[in-house]
């Protein structure tokens, strides 16, 4: 019995010890910003974690207290030695891998791991893709050099602590063992269990973030259901209804402004690929890096207060074409039973005599963007398949001037008869930023500035088209980027994108510093066209006479909601407001937020 008892508390230790080390790995890891607080925040990151290692420490043992448990009634534990080293190898592989793709993402991503990856490995390929060969070949070493060394330190404490014969009465001190595990991972036996919010000590992001257990929150996440109802229920349904009417579009609202010179012109819309306000000189950013969009910026209508709803392509997707808003933790293209019932302004423009086509140089599968689009009414989507092995970069697909390319031979050969939508998606300006520029040290301003190089040489061709005079062009990003990496995943400026619409079918130039987002520019542009656009629940129009002005975006377990002067961003997970300027504010995000799910729940 003595045996198993020390064998017991020595594996807990094994994990718990573990997973303590983790946290200087990750600021370590993440040293350009952990440089900036001093050691005592170090320390403070420790302590605050400890509850949740301790919880994640006993959802490694658990296993390996009821094989002991088990074996107490057995004349010989042969099978046992084998059971405990396989399972903790396999255990120990499996948590290498997250921790090495939690350091790895929390860079571009701005928060801990979860069950998120696992969408995108649907499309292992597209997945891979951000990465370069000598980061992916270094975390692969780095992760191999990690485990090997946790396996030998395992090896090392069981050689020495494994002497476990036969029969005991351990069955008896395993009901301690037990309890204690379940007081562990529960984080205690009060009436809340354990959670992201018990770590949180800091009004900064990133050391909360730095406290958490990656391995505890990608079990978590796993353990959550997919079920819509009754998520983020803040208020009873009256009262959200209530706070929700008053931040829709009112019905029988009308346009205060007429942008177009015609009913129905050709439209061509850019989404750019993680193009933010903070590498966009005309909206006070880096300069240099968009030369092209600060100087088309006087020669259109230039939304200057506009957000992003979300931070992935796939949420921006939808945000943009549906009018619907971007969720904390799920993606509606993951769910095609839900998103094939929301409105897709493409198909609105198909019903009202558009020819639709979209255009994207990578593979149109990744993560269900091609059922989704199929949805949106588009018969031709043009995809990787159809650029030549000239035109591939070595990772995502086709470079961005090859794509631009193929859109404008398909605008010289279009008929004029029927006005046609253009849909594009950029690409070369997401990870690993694989462009054909050397002009920036910085990856992401270098791959940056090399799409707007091409998308100054199409905007060239278009104007000098036929086609141009009766043709709208939108440039609006799909979502912004974490430039500088000072940016938390959570701050205004993480989504604040600008948009543009150009082209010879505008009436005048115009600068919008009216506050909006993504989800409104669905119902500002069907209002342009006097197509109905009464299905776009949650869309608004920029340009309504009695539209509510404001903008939310959706973060990792958390909302931010911006109206005028007054900003609120809540992290759901811990209940609290991180940053508040207007306590009515956060009232409406959460209204709005139950709103949402409660209508996804029906969807």
């Amino acid at each position: 019995m003595k045996s198993r008892c020390i064998y017991c508390i020595a594996y807990f230790l094994f994990w718990f010890l573990l997973f303590l080390i983790l946290k200087p790995i990750f600021l370590f890891y993440h040293w350009s910003v952990a440089s900036d607080f001093p050691v005592i925040e170090w320390l403070r990151v420790v302590k605050h974690g400890v509850t949740m290692d301790l919880s994640a420490a006993g959802y490694m043992s658990a296993s390996v207290v009821l094989a002991l448990f088990v074996s107490s009634f057995f004349d010989r534990c042969g099978w046992l030695d084998k059971f405990l080293k396989g399972y903790t190898y396999v255990a120990l592989f499996l948590v290498v891998l997250i921790v090495v793709s939690d350091l790895v993402l929390y860079s571009y991503w701005g928060f801990r791991i979860d069950s998120t990856p696992l969408f995108y490995l649907k499309t292992p390929k597209d997945a891979l893709a951000s990465g370069t060969p000598a980061m992916m070949f270094g975390s692969v070493a780095c992760g191999c050099l990690f485990y090997l060394a946790l396996v030998g330190s395992f090896r090392f404490m069981h050689k020495r602590l494994f002497d476990i014969k036969g029969k005991s009465l351990f069955f008896l001190p395993s009901l301690l063992f037990a309890f204690l595990l379940v007081f562990f991972i529960r984080g205690g036996f009060g009436v809340s269990t354990m959670n992201a919010g018990r770590v949180y000590f800091s009004n900064t992001v990133f050391l909360n973030h730095a406290a958490i257990n990656p391995v505890w929150n990608f079990i978590y996440s796993l353990s959550r259901n997919d079920s819509f109802e009754g998520r983020y229920c803040y208020f009873d349904k009256e009262t959200a209804d209530r706070c929700f009417a008053e931040m829709v579009e009112p019905a029988s609202d009308s346009t205060t402004v007429s942008l177009l010179k015609m009913q129905r012109p050709n439209i061509v819309m850019v989404i750019l690929e993680s193009f933010g306000s903070t590498s966009c000189e005309a909206l006070g950013g880096t300069p240099g890096v968009m030369p092209n969009i600060s100087a088309l910026a006087s020669e259109g209508v230039f939304f200057t207060h506009f957000y992003a709803n979300s931070f992935r392509t796939d949420r921006g997707l939808v945000s943009l074409l549906s009018g619907y808003p971007a969720q904390p933790t799920t993606s509606l293209m993951k769910y095609p039973n839900k998103s094939q019932n929301v409105a897709k302004f493409p198909l609105s423009l198909k019903n009202a005599g558009y020819d639709v086509a979209f255009y994207y140089g990578g593979d149109d599968n990744f993560t269900n963007m091609r059922s989704y689009l199929v949805m949106s009414g588009f018969e031709k989507i043009v995809n990787e398949n159809d650029f030549s092995s000239e035109d591939m970069s070595e990772k995502w697909g086709a470079y961005d001037h090859a794509l631009f390319r193929r859109v404008m031979a398909d605008i010289d050969q279009q008929g004029k008869d029927v006005p046609f939508f253009k849909l594009l998606l950029t690409l070369n300006s997401h990870e690993p930023f694989d462009v054909p520029m050397n002009r920036f040290e910085n990856k992401y301003l270098n791959a940056v500035c090399y799409t707007d190089s091409c998308l100054g040489c199409f905007v060239d061709d278009l104007k000098k088209s036929s086609v141009w005079d009766s043709t709208l062009l939108i440039l609006v990003p799909d979502h912004a980027y974490r430039y500088p990496e000072t940016l938390e995943g959570s701050d205004e400026e993480r989504h604040r994108i600008p948009m543009l619409w150009l082209g010879g079918a505008l009436r005048d130039t115009m600068r919008v510093d009216t506050i909006a987002s993504q989800i409104d520019l669905a119902r500002t542009l069907l209002s342009q066209l006097d197509v109905d656009a009464s299905e776009y629940k949650f869309s608004k129009n920029i340009f309504g006479k009695h539209s509510p002005k404001f903008a939310f975006y959706a973060f990792n377990e958390g909302f931010g909601m911006v109206k005028d002067s007054s900003i609120s961003i809540y992290d759901c997970s811990v209940e609290r407001a991180l940053r508040e300027k207007d306590t009515v504010l956060t009232r409406m995000g959460k209204a709005y937020l139950q709103s949402l799910f409660d209508d996804l729940s029906k969807r």
